[in-house]
């Protein structure tokens, strides 16, 4: 999926999955819905962090809480200015990182470089009105061995490769201009472990890729100087919103060549994948998070008919992927 996709997603996605007689889910696992409608609007592109036992929503049109992902209560947290369609929330040290404010959109954009945290997501702490931050959207943002790291994206002319990490969100040290993969926006980075894995990517749409293989590519570091080429993957799938869970490396929400599927794909590796299905509507840019012993998704975003006829749906129910009982 590039930066730019239409989410479309039909009853297409459905009607292959079972047509390939995919799995509804890995062995000794189920999907349950907890939520049909969720107090929250229906929207996509935004994350949910288990902060001290409980979810913290950054929802695009207000913040909410909850202990359990079924109970919402609304907070009083401002915008922070960040615009979470082109831009990254980070999880750093408890608390929700804050890099940048973003005035206009990917084709024509200024970032004004003020880092601010949320400790308690009531309000928004200002760690500096200015600083080295990258100027740039779509990229991937992670923290990782006590530091922030960012890599990738787009400046407005041209798609970076480049590398940075900073210990605070303020300071930014180029930790590599020129990764040995090839510029383009971020589709996927997530740590897994004890690496960066760097999955996907390309450019936004519309426009010519000269790597048209960027998607299928998955890259891993411990240092963001020396990387590690792994197996592409293969097949129609790709995309996803990651997570990391029961030691597997999880993306929920997958794409199959342009339309969205309730699919996800699942590796222990990196190298290998399994694809399985699932009970859930077909979304992209879904939110996922990790709550105790259950993963936990609500959110995204697809769409139906083609044209004038596009209709498009924000989703705000709340599944539940945990261990299937015994029988």
């Amino acid at each position: 999926m590039t930066a730019r996709s239409l989410l479309v997603a039909t009853a297409l996605g459905g009607a292959l999955l079972a047509a390939q007689g995919t799995r509804p889910a890995p062995p000794g696992w189920r999907w349950t819905r907890l939520v049909s409608t969720a107090p929250y609007a229906g929207s996509y592109n935004y994350p949910v962090y288990t902060v001290r036992g409980e979810s913290w929503s950054m929802h695009p049109r207000g913040s909410w809480r909850s202990r359990d992902g079924v109970h919402w209560t609304p907070t009083a947290l401002p915008s922070s200015g960040l615009n979470s369609a082109y831009q990254r929330f980070v999880l750093f040290n408890d608390a929700v990182m804050a890099l940048g404010a973003l005035q206009g959109n990917y084709e024509r954009f200024t970032i004004t470089p003020i880092i601010k945290r949320t400790r308690d997501l009531e309000r928004w702490e200002t760690l500096a009105t200015t600083s080295n931050l990258p100027q740039r959207v779509f990229y991937g943002a992670v923290a990782f061995r006590g530091r922030l790291w960012m890599m990738g994206g787009y400046d407005g002319r041209r798609y970076s490769n480049e590398v940075w990490n900073s210990p605070d969100g303020v300071r930014w040290t180029a930790v590599s201009r020129a990764a040995p993969w090839s510029a383009r926006t971020i589709e996927t980075l997530v740590v897994f472990r004890d690496r960066l894995w760097l999955i996907g990517g390309g450019v936004i749409d519309g426009q010519v890729n000269p790597n048209p293989n960027s998607s299928r590519e998955v890259w891993s570091t411990v240092d963001g100087v020396q990387w590690r080429r792994h197996a592409d993957r293969t097949g129609p799938l790709h995309g996803g919103t990651p997570i990391v869970f029961d030691d597997r490396l999880w993306l929920i929400g997958v794409n199959r060549a342009g339309a969205f599927a309730p699919a996800t794909l699942v590796t222990a590796d990196g190298d290998l994948w399994e694809e399985h299905g699932a009970p859930w509507p077909a979304r992209g840019g879904a939110a996922v998070w990790v709550l105790g012993d259950r993963l936990l998704m609500t959110g995204g975003k697809y769409s139906e008919g083609s044209g004038e006829a596009i209709r498009f749906a924000y989703r705000n129910d709340v599944w539940a992927l945990e261990r299937a009982p015994r029988r």
